[in-house]
């Protein structure tokens, strides 16, 4: 159900990203941006990730059918404060919310480690999820610029493995 991507996975991975940026977010981004998406062009970048090993990219299937992407890239050098992971992408699609693909999907891409990601304030289910799996929102914002819409950085600084829970020990 797991597995690492390859560049032979590069069109799969574009026209799901594209779907599944319709199920999450027409009515939140601009219906233009959504509009104006195309699936080759994103095939295109997941080819030149996964190709140069910018990304680590991995996928949820299930009867070959692509259901989740996730991918992490190093932390830009200029940023000792963060985790030295980013977790840049991670995506469900929307007829499998809820059915336990995400955690796992999540596990593989940055297993218990610390890590960094950039969240849409409007993506409140995103929110509940991260939350969920000890990240914690920072004050860093921006603005993405494809969309226009804000974004706010969450961090996972420390590996809940490893997080003490009181005297003596963890849980």
């Amino acid at each position: 159900m797991f597995r690492r991507a390859q560049t032979a996975d590069a069109d799969a991975i574009g026209r799901f990203q594209t779907r599944a940026w319709e199920q999450t977010y027409r009515g939140l981004v601009p219906d233009e941006y959504l509009d104006a998406t195309k699936w080759h062009v994103r095939a295109a970048r997941w080819f030149d990730r996964i190709a140069s090993g910018g990304r680590a990219v991995w996928l949820a299937e299930v009867d070959g059918e692509l259901i989740g992407v996730a991918s992490t890239q190093p932390t830009r050098s200029d940023r000792p404060d963060l985790p030295s992971t980013e977790l840049a992408s991670l995506y469900v699609d929307a007829a499998w919310h809820g059915r336990g693909v995400a955690s796992p999907l999540l596990e593989r891409a940055i297993g218990t480690s610390p890590a960094h990601l950039w969240v849409f304030d409007v993506n409140v289910r995103a929110q509940r999820f991260y939350t969920k799996h000890e990240f914690v929102a920072t004050a860093e914002a921006q603005v993405d610029v494809d969309t226009g819409l804000g974004e706010t950085r969450w961090v996972r600084a420390v590996s809940p493995s490893r997080r003490a829970t009181g005297r003596g020990g963890t849980r």
